[in-house]
C-alpha cells in the first residue's frame, strides 16, 4: 500500500480531511451512444463541498478564483489509475483544495460504474467488470487508507476535522474497513471533529433499506471514535433506523429535491431547498449533491456554526451543484450564488 500525493502545500492547524470513495463514472444511458468519463464516488464531492463552505464562512469577495481551502482529499484507488484518471481529478479539486492524497492498491482495480439518470431524475447506475468484488472495491476499501496512512497525512497537527464517508450496508465492499483508521488511538487524539455519511443502498423494488444493513449502520457507527459531532444520512437510510439512535446524535438528513431535515437535541427542523437557478427549475445533474452537503455541514459544524445555520449554507450547496454537468467551478461567482441560495432558505424557516 503506498500514499501518492496529487499535490504538495503546507496545511495549517484545524485544516480538513475528508475521507471517500473514488469511482470512475461512465455517464450515460445504455445503448444511447458514447459515454461521458468523469470522477465521483463521493468523496471528490464531499471534499469540494467542505472547501465552498470554508469560502462561504472567509467572507472574502476580493478573489477570483478565491483561494484554496485547507482541504485534503483521501481516497483509496487501484494500480489501474492512470495519468488521465489523476489530471481528471487534479481538475475538479485542485483549484478548491490543498491537496489530493491517494492510497494505492497494488493489483486491485478502481471501481467502474456505468451510471444515466432516468426521467423523474433518479440516478441508475449498474457495476462494471468486477468493480465492486474481490479484485475492485471489496479489497480495495478493506482498511484503506489505514492508521499509518492518516497519521502520516496528520502529522503532528491535534485539532483536525474529519469527514467520512462510511459504507454501512451488512455486505458493503471492504466489510467495514474503510473507517477502520478511526479505531486507532493516536488518529483519534488528533481529530477535533468528525462527521460521518453513512451508505447503505435501499432495495431496487421496495425502495427502502433492509433492517440487516440497517443494523449494520448503527453498529459501525456506534464503533467510530471520536463520537460523529454529525452524521449526514439519506432519508431512507434514516428511515430504516430506528429513532432512538438517532437521538442521541445530531443528524442532518438529506431528502434531495426536498430539503433536509435536521435533528438536535431530539429536536427536528425542516430545511426547505433552494430553488434551482437553470432555465427550467430542474437539476442538470443532482449527481453529488448528498455528498456536497454532508462535506459542508461537517466543516460549518467544527467552526461552531449553529446547526440551524449550516444545514441552510449546507443546503445552497447541494443545490448549486444540482446546477451544474459537474462539480461546479471554483470561481467567486459560485460562492455568491451559494451566498444567494442559503439566503433564500434561510426565509423559508
Amino acid at each position: 500500500m503506498s500514499v501518492e500525493s496529487l499535490s504538495t502545500t503546507t496545511t495549517p492547524s484545524n485544516r480538513v480531511i475528508v475521507v471517500g470513495k473514488v469511482i470512475i463514472d461512465e455517464y450515460g444511458k445504455p445503448g444511447e451512444g458514447p459515454v461521458v468519463i468523469s470522477i465521483g464516488g463521493g468523496g471528490p464531492q464531499a471534499a469540494f463541498g467542505a472547501a465552498l463552505a470554508l469560502a462561504v464562512l472567509s467572507n472574502d469577495d476580493t478573489r477570483d478564483p478565491p483561494a484554496k481551502q485547507p482541504v485534503t482529499f483521501v481516497g483509496p484507488v487501484g494500480d489501474d489509475w492512470t495519468d488521465s484518471d489523476a489530471v481528471a481529478l487534479e481538475t475538479l479539486l485542485g483549484a478548491a483544495i490543498e491537496s489530493i492524497e491517494l492510497i494505492k492498491g497494488p493489483g486491485l482495480r478502481t471501481p467502474r460504474i456505468q451510471l444515466w439518470h432516468d426521467d423523474d431524475q433518479c440516478i441508475q447506475w449498474r457495476a462494471l467488470y468486477d468493480s465492486f468484488g474481490p479484485s475492485g472495491a471489496d479489497s480495495l476499501w478493506a482498511n484503506r487508507p489505514s492508521a499509518s496512512d492518516m497519521l502520516s497525512l496528520i502529522g503532528y497537527d491535534e485539532s483536525v476535522t474529519c469527514h467520512v464517508i462510511v459504507e454501512g450496508g451488512k455486505k458493503s465492499p471492504g466489510n467495514g474497513g474503510d473507517a477502520q483508521f478511526l479505531h486507532d488511538d493516536a488518529v483519534q487524539k488528533r481529530l477535533s471533529f468528525l462527521g460521518a455519511e453513512p451508505v447503505a443502498f435501499a432495495d431496487d423494488e421496495s425502495g427502502k433499506v433492509s433492517q440487516e444493513d440497517a443494523k449494520s449502520v448503527v453498529f459501525r457507527l456506534d464503533g467510530l471514535s471520536p463520537a460523529p459531532g454529525i452524521i449526514s444520512p439519506d432519508n431512507e437510510l434514516y428511515e430504516a433506523v430506528d429513532s432512538s439512535f438517532w437521538n442521541n446524535h445530531e443528524v442532518a438528513t438529506r431528502k434531495g429535491p426536498k430539503g433536509s431535515v435536521i435533528l438536535q437535541e431530539g429536536q427536528s427542523t425542516a430545511i426547505s431547498a433552494a430553488t434551482l437557478a437553470t432555465p427550467d427549475g430542474t437539476p442538470v445533474n443532482p449527481t453529488g449533491a448528498g455528498n456536497s452537503y454532508s462535506g459542508a455541514i461537517t466543516v460549518l459544524r467544527s467552526r461552531g456554526v449553529p446547526l440551524e445555520e449550516a444545514a441552510c449554507i449546507a443546503s445552497a450547496i447541494g443545490a448549486v451543484f444540482c446546477e451544474y454537468s459537474h462539480i461546479p467551478p471554483w470561481s467567486a461567482d459560485v460562492v455568491a450564488r451559494v451566498r444567494q441560495a442559503a439566503d433564500e432558505v434561510r426565509r423559508k424557516l
